[in-house]
């Protein structure tokens, strides 16, 4: 069911367009499913549908965005017990105020938070139901009260352009499950860089940068878990022609090593090895403008993870994924500014062993689609 406090949410972002529709903001509502499905070689399958509810607001340099969802997913592992949630997940908030054109840079101010609408204290039963973020959209039910402001500064000059951020995000305290009550996840802070360097009107090239710090997570106020430091470094290209543009992207994703309470006492010990592999992520993109009105495109993306510091006969070996997807898609514009979408993807994922399937490889194959509706006022 939903509960009160999202009814209120959308009560007050109802009047909040009500009110905006009479002045000069622009405001716009979207809408839609996704249905996303997947299964193993070892007999292992999971759907999940979910329903979004979005809207925005723009007004001058200033805007506003609010996103929730009605959820419902299923697992079926092995022929076992089947397990189902259906659930709203959190809501999403998102302001922004541009300044524009009054010191030498633009300067970006963002104010984001996560309002605890969603599902939390979770049972045996729904756990089972957290599943890979390689094989479905939403993986996260609820969290606490969570509150990120950011500042962003960019500047463009001749052929270059260029962007940094910074973030801190305070992430609140929430029952997690039936057995991890009082769980206070730990503060993000969070550093972003790019540049872009226009080679000709067609060619623009880019390199963008992000590194995250994570501080200690905490079960009934005492420190149990220290997520290692995040490092991603990527490069980009973008060829735009009069009627179709394409964009191909890579990025590296390098982890530190992980701390957490140690067995034999209160204190935070950093793992022997590394348990995270590098991670590579190669995007790739094609559009083509049909007409002033639609447009088809075109994804691939292929996910390259390595295995981990520990040996092949450790219980914390963690083996080699590789995932590859490919998704098509058309976006149409539609009488009374209305704006629809429609995609469909699929993919194969490959899972060398680990302490999760110790003796064999596993491959995942799944799909998704996706419907959507825009309005704009």
């Amino acid at each position: 069911m939903i509960n009160r406090a999202t009814i209120r949410i959308c009560l007050f972002f109802m009047a909040l367009i009500t009110l905006t529709c009479n002045s000069y903001a622009q405001v716009a509502i979207r809408s839609g499913f996704e249905y996303d499905w997947w299964k193993s070689n070892k007999h292992d399958k999971g759907v999940q549908l979910y329903t979004p509810m979005e809207a925005f607001v723009t007004y001058n340099n200033f805007s506003a965005r609010v996103l929730t969802a009605y959820v419902y997913s299923e697992i079926d592992q092995n022929h076992d017990k089947n397990r189902s949630l259906s659930s709203m997940i959190d809501t999403k908030l998102n302001l922004s105020y541009m300044m524009l054109n009054i010191l030498p840079v633009d300067v970006l101010f963002g104010l984001d938070f996560n309002l605890p609408t969603g599902k939390t204290d979770l049972d045996e039963d729904e756990l089972a139901l957290i599943m890979d973020p390689d094989l479905i959209s939403i993986r996260d039910y609820g969290e606490g009260f969570n509150i990120n402001p950011t500042i962003s500064i960019s500047k463009v000059w001749e052929k270059f352009s260029a962007g940094i951020g910074v973030g801190y995000l305070w992430r609140g305290k929430y029952d997690f499950s039936k057995n991890a009550k009082n769980y206070d996840p730990g503060d993000i802070l969070s550093l972003t860089g790019e540049i872009s360097y226009s080679f000709t009107d067609a060619w623009i090239g880019r390199f963008f940068t992000e590194y995250a710090h994570f501080t200690e997570d905490e079960l009934d106020r005492n420190d149990y878990f220290q997520q290692g430091d995040f490092l991603l470094l990527g490069i980009g290209i973008q060829y735009v022609a009069e009627r179709w543009d394409t964009a191909f992207t890579v990025r590296g994703i390098f982890r530190d090593k992980d701390r957490q309470e140690s067995n034999s006492s209160k204190s935070m010990l950093t793992e022997d090895k590394n348990s995270h592999g590098d991670e590579w992520i190669g995007d790739m993109l094609f559009r083509y403008y049909l007409s002033n009105t639609t447009i088809l495109k075109s994804t691939f993306q292929y996910l390259w993870i390595d295995k981990n510091d520990y040996s092949s006969s450790d219980p914390y070996f963690v083996g080699k994924r590789k995932r590859y997807s490919l998704g098509f898609g058309v976006n149409q514009k539609l009488p009374y500014n209305l704006e629809g979408e429609m995609s469909v993807k699929g993919f194969i994922m490959n899972i060398d062993k680990n302490w999760m399937h110790p003796d064999n490889d596993v491959t995942y194959r799944g799909f998704s689609i996706v419907l959507s509706l825009k309005k704009t006022f």
